[in-house]
């Protein structure tokens, strides 16, 4: 009972949703273009970017990994991928390159973090060597002691 309760009032405490795609009004925006200097974005007019990911999260299927995107995307300092992308585990969506990737990412202002889950990235031996290879940031093989 009082994780419901704290979760409606965490709802109630939120601030105003961003969307996760711009509003599109027809014939007065140009279409989103990718802008190679920001080395990984995709800009649109309303100041909305779209960007790699900050975070992956990677989990087993049952996990909770959909709760847990759930509860982060509560926050207005984050903007998450509405589907799992498999862009690091399935060949033909790597195929593809980033700029694929970075297009089935959300629209967010620059101060959000951006989060994709692929709870399926947790089986392929592929996929660490991969994501560090999008972002050198992201830790590969180490383990917490």
């Amino acid at each position: 009972m009082a994780a419901v309760l704290l979760g409606l009032l965490l709802f109630a405490l939120q601030s105003p949703p961003v969307p996760s795609r711009p509003l599109a009004v027809v014939g007065t925006s140009p279409p989103p273009t990718f802008l190679p200097a920001d080395n990984g974005t995709t800009s649109h007019p309303n100041g909305t970017l779209q960007q790699l990911p900050q975070i992956i999260i990677i989990g087993v299927r049952k996990g909770g990994t959909r709760a847990l995107i759930e509860m982060l995307s509560l926050h207005s300092g984050v903007a998450a991928a509405q589907n799992e992308v498999h862009f690091f585990d399935w060949e033909s969506h790597f195929q593809r390159g980033l700029p694929w990737y970075l297009s089935q990412m959300p629209y967010s202002f620059p101060e959000q973090l951006t989060v994709e889950k692929t709870p399926a990235y947790f089986t392929s031996s592929k996929v660490p060597k991969r994501i560090h290879r999008m972002n050198r940031c992201f830790p590969v093989g180490k383990r917490p002691r």
